[in-house]
């Protein structure tokens, strides 16, 4: 029998028995990143709403949605999001050098919102897959862009991972 983890905005969750399934929903311009370890047999997974805890959106900014805010939520924002679900996967017994990365979301769902560097799905990605690189994890499977939401699932027992979209079939990736 499934026991089913979810993982909501700015949450960042891990999983260790073999029945857990980690879900994201809604990955609109948000990111899902999901981590695996497959001697452990543990998985992790993020959900990243925003690519920098130094964000310069004055409406985030006004709303208090800035850096003092990443000791608070670490998951809330790539760059931290990413080292905190690194560290917590450590703590369960994971090595860095064996982990299994996908990397979900980043579409172009909030037209009238800019981030400086462009739309906030694609800067989101880029943010996450720069994270992963400092911490030196394989480049991950993604399934990222376009102009719809996902829903993502990590399989603990097995790694395996889905997408699924409105109107779409979910697959594999």
């Amino acid at each position: 029998m499934q026991n089913l983890i979810v993982v909501g905005l700015s949450e960042v969750k891990v999983a260790e028995r073999a029945e857990d399934v980690l879900v994201a929903y809604s990955l609109g311009s948000c990111i899902g990143l999901g981590l695996w370890d497959p001697v452990t047999l543990a998985g992790g997974m993020a959900h990243v709403v925003l690519p920098s805890s130094s964000g310069t959106l004055v409406a985030w900014e006004l709303a208090g949605m800035g850096s003092r805010e990443a000791s608070r939520t670490p998951g809330k924002y790539a760059n931290t999001a990413v080292p905190y679900l690194v560290d917590r996967l450590r703590e369960v017994g994971c090595r860095v050098n064996r982990l299994k990365a996908w990397v979900v979301g980043g579409a172009h769902v909030l037209k009238g919102l800019e981030w400086p560097a462009g739309d906030i799905g694609a800067a989101n990605v880029r943010a996450v897959l720069e994270a992963l690189n400092r911490l030196g994890i394989t480049p991950p499977l993604t399934h990222v862009g376009d102009e719809y939401g996902r829903t993502m699932r990590l399989y603990v027992r097995s790694g395996r991972v889905t997408v699924s979209s409105v109107g779409r079939a979910e697959r594999d990736i």
